[in-house]
């Protein structure tokens, strides 16, 4: 199925000479707590956006969230943003005081062609999480044109994300219609078979896609916290390990209907205590000890899951199969991590966590496509409809 939007690399580039350009972008990066980033992979993966529009000579308002601010708490300033961006590219970048107000429609006005505002943390002004209507109308006064590109917020029913490209015209950036065209590969023309990695705590952030994609894959190889539940409904003593609440008929009925297709643990790594240098061990899935915790999948689990990965033609890994948080249980998640990135596949990394697992480990390079949103990824191959793609109007 081939994206229907409006398309920046449908815009005449001549005709962006002198345009104020509004790019919602999605900068939220890991960073420590005084806001000094950690990681840059979502805006390395908006660079060649900003580039094209800066080489055009455009204006460029970029906008973005940071965490979730409470009161405007300094580390959730986007100086480290603007750091980032000016060490990673020639652009010459103002960094605006606020996320509103004259002193920013003020600088707005000012920019030369080719020169980037970028915005304070769009979450210091209480209207873009309301999706006020009168944040949103200030927001597009910035603009003569909004380029979407922020895919990790296109969930959210946000000023920024879904009133203020209904105001401007508008369109889609390179790297949202590359998070779009991917994604809606897998969903319906992946190449086959087709392998699920699926890890992460929760069952309830997958179930929607499991159903949608379980016609599809070949196998879905379970691990995480969310395998626990999967076990426990088929009778297995899960010891302390970690399980959702109330999921039990969910998990009996996924697998009632899909369970050839559901590959789970058949052994795991179990420690006394979830800390460093806890004593742990390696046991079959019936030998848990009734007060020891689930912490990573075992070398059983993992050459079985290598056997799927080593004969897809694609793979989609969502979800870590340990507690990555400390070394001793993330030795599942880096080796099947280290498989798929490998493999001859067309390989598609979810968002969040295994996004920056990814990165962790070096491996983003070696994968087809890392998606830089998590939950955005997920509701998309839910089948469900995201605000801000459908605020984007259609491509003619």
């Amino acid at each position: 199925m081939e994206f229907n939007k409006k398309l920046l690399i449908d815009f005449p580039v001549y005709q962006l000479e002198g345009k104020r350009v509004f790019v919602r972008a999605d900068l939220n990066d890991p960073a420590d707590s005084e806001g000094n980033l950690t990681g840059d992979m979502r805006i390395r993966a908006v660079l060649p956006t900003i580039g094209y529009l800066v080489n055009a000579r455009a204006k460029v308002i970029l906008a973005s969230h940071f965490g979730r601010p409470k009161n405007r708490e300094k580390e959730f300033s986007l100086r480290g943003v603007k750091k980032r961006l000016e060490e990673l590219s020639s652009f010459r970048i103002h960094l605006a005081p606020d996320c509103q107000g004259e002193e920013v429609v003020k600088m707005s006005k000012e920019l030369k062609n080719g020169e980037v505002l970028l915005l304070e943390n769009l979450r210091f002004c209480s209207g873009e999480t309301k999706n006020d209507p009168e944040y949103a109308k200030f927001l597009a006064s910035l603009g003569d044109m909004y380029v979407a590109e922020a895919f990790g917020a296109c969930h959210r029913e946000h000023a920024s994300i879904s009133s203020v490209p209904k105001m401007i015209p508008s369109m889609a950036g390179f790297l949202l219609a590359k998070e779009i065209n991917t994604l809606n590969k897998l969903l319906h023309n992946p190449e086959q078979p087709l392998v699920v990695v699926a890890g992460g705590k929760k069952v309830s952030d997958k179930i929607k896609v499991i159903g949608n994609l379980i016609d599809k894959v070949d196998s879905i190889c379970v691990g995480g916290g969310m395998s626990f539940a999967f076990l426990k409904a088929k009778g297995y003593e899960i010891g302390k390990s970690y399980v959702e609440d109330n999921m039990d008929n969910v998990a009996k009925e996924i697998l009632g209907n899909n369970g050839k297709k559901i590959l789970l643990p058949v052994d795991v790594m179990v420690a006394k205590e979830i800390r460093p240098a806890s004593e742990s061990k390696v046991v079959n899935i019936d030998e848990i000890p009734p007060d020891w915790y689930g912490v990573d999948i075992g070398p059983k689990t993992i050459e079985m899951f290598k056997a799927q990965i080593s004969k897809a033609k694609t793979i989609f890994w969502n979800g870590p199969l340990g507690i990555v948080e400390i070394p001793d249980f993330s030795y599942g998640t880096r080796i099947v991590g280290l498989y798929i990135a490998l493999s001859s596949a067309i390989t598609v990394s979810g968002g969040g966590d295994t996004a920056e697992v990814v990165r962790m480990m070096n491996l983003d390079q070696h994968f087809t496509h890392v998606s830089t949103g998590g939950g955005a990824a997920l509701k998309f191959l839910e089948g469900a409809d995201l605000p801000g793609i459908s605020a984007l109007p259609e491509r003619s």
